[in-house]
Parts: structure tokens; C-alpha cells; sequence
């Protein structure tokens, strides 16, 4: 028996951005061009949305545990339109784990809370901070605090 894993490629689907998870979330938040050109990329059966860069939105990223589902993740944005350099970084805040980014790098640390809104094009609704789902707004800088 072999204590080598296999890197197989995982189970990626390609869902239309209404089916993601997290849509209720960006339409709220995300111009709604950005939205129609969203991907919702579905990952052990649950589907979060991928939404492209453009107008104020300068950056994304997709979360993930394992790095074989992250170069996966990295492989189907790559024809898509409107996501740009998408590349594999590891962050540690809100904990350890692979991001797929994609769009300009943010920056190693953040000014306050509406900067990096403003970095990921979301808009904050409501009184005080918003909720931010896993796929929506995150330090993924290696840098980042």
C-alpha cells in the first residue's frame, strides 16, 4: 500500500450563477453586469459564485481546502472572460488554506473595511459591516494581515 495520494483531478461543474450559493449575497453587492458574467463553480456539491473583474472590481478569488481542487479551479476560469492572471496563493487569515485570485494582486494590507470592499467592486448594504460569505471578500495577500 502506497502512503502517496493520488492527485487526481476532483469533480469540478460549471453551473450558471443563479445556482451558486452565495448569488443572493453578490446581487446585492456586485454590479449586475458583473453578475450576468459570473460563473457559479460547483466543488463537493456546493456551488459558490466566481465573479469576474471589471469597472470597480479589481480582484477576485475562490477559496478551497485542497490544492488539486485549486489548480482545477484555476484551469476553468482560465478561457473565461473577465478573469485575468488567475493564479494559486495560500492565505492564513481567516485560516490556512488555497486561494484562486484572479484580476490585480491586492494589496499586502488594507487602509479600513471599504478599501477592500472597493478592491473586490462590493458594495456594502445595511447598517454596520456586512456578512461575507467564504467566496466573497477575504485577505488573500500572503502578506495580509
Amino acid at each position: 500500500m502506497s502512503v502517496l495520494t493520488s492527485l487526481a483531478r476532483p469533480a469540478i461543474t460549471v453551473m450558471p450563477p443563479a445556482e451558486a450559493y452565495d448569488f443572493g449575497y453578490f446581487r446585492a453587492r456586485v454590479d449586475a453586469e458583473l453578475l450576468s458574467g459570473s460563473i457559479a463553480i460547483r466543488v463537493l456539491r456546493m456551488p459558490l459564485l466566481a465573479v469576474p473583474v471589471g469597472g470597480t472590481r479589481r480582484g477576485g478569488w475562490f477559496g478551497v481546502d485542497d490544492l488539486a481542487i485549486a489548480i482545477a479551479v484555476r484551469d476553468v476560469l482560465k478561457p473565461f472572460a473577465g478573469f485575468p492572471d488567475p493564479r494559486i496563493t495560500w492565505q492564513c487569515v481567516p485560516r490556512c488554506s488555497y486561494a484562486v485570485e484572479w484580476g490585480d494582486r491586492p494589496p499586502a494590507t488594507w487602509p479600513d473595511e471599504n478599501e477592500r470592499l472597493a478592491f473586490y467592486g462590493l458594495t456594502q448594504t445595511g447598517p454596520g459591516r456586512p456578512h461575507t460569505p467564504s467566496s466573497a471578500v477575504c485577505c488573500c495577500s500572503p502578506a495580509a494581515p
